[in-house]
């Protein structure tokens, strides 16, 4: 019995953490989503703005520009310009074209388009047509030119390359050949049990309350800390690991704050994963304390009993209101699957009719039992 309870648990934090990689990482119009949250962000997108100005200047020659523009006197000049361009004209000027509704409509589908593309390579399947996402050598990348581009329309100046210039100036490699093979196999086992672990969690759960005769309200009990304590669990290693991705893959402190939003809109379905289970995991326990042989408890029960006899409708009724109020304005996780709220209702209902039958029982009609005493008590 508590082989299968402790199994269970280990299966329930398994399961949070695939809910989340599928819900978030790998759903298309999630990520584009959470893209267009880090737009709206002015952190990250001052900082998207510096590496397309960074990028621009690195693959096109705007000095030689300008110096080709300016009149014959003022050329000397070219260089200083070039350089408050870089600094200062032209990040503001990528700032200014990412807060614009179409340019941000265009960063939307363009993440769609390129995240569908990436799920593609990791799932197996062909590539298909796509210009910004490229697997040439064994290695998935993204490029950034056709912005670049726009860019440098906006800035007057034309896409005229440098004659040292990096030719992947603008390309980003999203993975590495020596990672595309884990990466793949990872989504694999990912796809394969992101449903079937939830079902087994459950299943795992109602068989060892099954299997504690005597001792099924104290087991129940039991897995509703399990969880609270695997919601407030994956609640701090999400904070910690934070911290620890920001420091290891950020050495530049203005950058960290950028960076640590980008990681709080991309792991907020795992927040609101610990959140539900904090929120299921305390709901669990108080029909625990419900069902308990205390003397609330019981005056509690005595008072439904009635209620409980001759409104049934009422009772079912107000189970399914609180039900919808819950998937209503709870955390979403992501978006609501079918399997989840069916496991979720089903449980929900035989609570329900569980303590029906228990406050019946002990208080059966025109014998009412005394508060603080148990059924059968002297």
């Amino acid at each position: 019995m508590w082989g299968l309870f402790a199994v269970a648990t280990i299966l329930l934090f398994v399961s949070s953490l695939t809910v989340w990689s599928k819900r978030q990482l790998l759903n298309d119009d999630a990520w584009a989503d959470s893209s267009t949250q880090l737009l709206a962000n002015d952190d990250v997108r001052g900082a998207i703005a510096q590496k397309l100005s960074d990028a621009l200047f690195a693959r096109v020659d705007v000095e030689a520009q300008l110096r080709e523009r300016l009149p014959q006197r003022s050329q000397g000049a070219a260089a200083a310009l070039a350089a408050a361009l870089q600094n200062n004209v032209g990040p503001a000027a990528a700032d200014r074209l990412l807060q614009r509704p179409r340019v941000q409509t265009l960063w939307q589908n363009a993440n769609k388009r390129a995240h569908a593309a990436v799920v593609r390579v990791l799932e197996g399947k062909d590539l298909g047509p796509n210009g910004n996402i490229s697997t040439a050598n064994g290695e998935v990348t993204l490029d950034l030119r056709p912005a670049i581009t726009r860019l440098a329309t906006r800035l007057g100046v034309e896409d005229k390359l440098k004659a040292n210039a990096d030719p992947t100036a603008g390309q980003i490699v999203l993975m590495k050949s020596d990672q595309l093979g884990a990466a793949q196999t990872a989504v694999k086992i990912l796809n394969a049990l992101s449903s079937l672990l939830l079902i087994a969690v459950f299943a795992l759960f109602a068989l060892a309350i099954y299997l504690a005769q005597g001792r099924r309200r104290w087991l129940l009990g039991a897995t509703g800390a399990s969880l609270v304590f695997v919601g407030l669990l994956i609640a701090s290693l999400r904070r910690f690991v934070g911290g620890v991705v920001v420091d290891s893959l950020v050495k530049t402190q203005a950058n960290k704050h950028p960076v640590s939003v980008i990681w709080g809109i991309e792991t907020s379905v795992l927040r609101d994963i610990g959140i539900l289970l904090v929120i299921y995991g305390a709901l669990v326990l108080i029909a625990t304390a419900v069902a308990g042989p205390n003397r609330p408890a019981l005056a509690f029960r005595r008072w439904l009993a009635p209620i409980f006899r001759h409104h049934p409708v009422a009772v079912w009724a107000t189970g399914i209101g609180a039900f919808l109020l819950l998937l209503a304005v709870g955390p979403t996780a992501g978006n609501r699957q079918l399997v989840g709220v069916a496991i979720l209702a089903v449980t929900a209902a035989i609570a329900i009719e569980a303590l029906r039958r228990q406050t019946l029982r002990e208080f059966p009609e025109g014998q009412p039992l005394a508060v603080g005493k148990a059924p059968g008590a002297t």
